[in-house]
């Protein structure tokens, strides 16, 4: 992308989707949860090219830093039922 600040975050929020995937083989209640994660986190990225080639507004660019909040929120509740309750995982 080339652009430092938007790469760190883009990596620090969307690079773990492998680990959202993974709850599918270990918590299959929760495929259909994170199919929509998948879905958004194609349109997120799909946002962070727009505004990356600066073809976005003041606008667009809070929307997106609102859907990634809302993303990360998403997939740690995600990972926390599959994980803490599925598994037993410790309080």
């Amino acid at each position: 992308m080339n652009h430092p600040a938007l790469d760190e975050l883009r990596s620090a929020v969307l690079d773990p989707a492998h680990k959202i995937r993974d709850v599918i083989a270990d918590a299959p209640r929760l495929a259909n949860t994170v199919k929509h994660l998948e879905s958004d986190r194609r349109d997120i990225l799909a946002a962070f090219d727009t505004i990356a080639a600066r073809r976005a507004d003041r606008a667009a660019t809070e929307n997106l830093i609102a859907r990634l909040n809302e993303y990360r929120q998403r997939a740690a509740d995600v990972l926390f039922e599959a994980y803490a309750v599925d598994l037993g995982g410790e309080t």
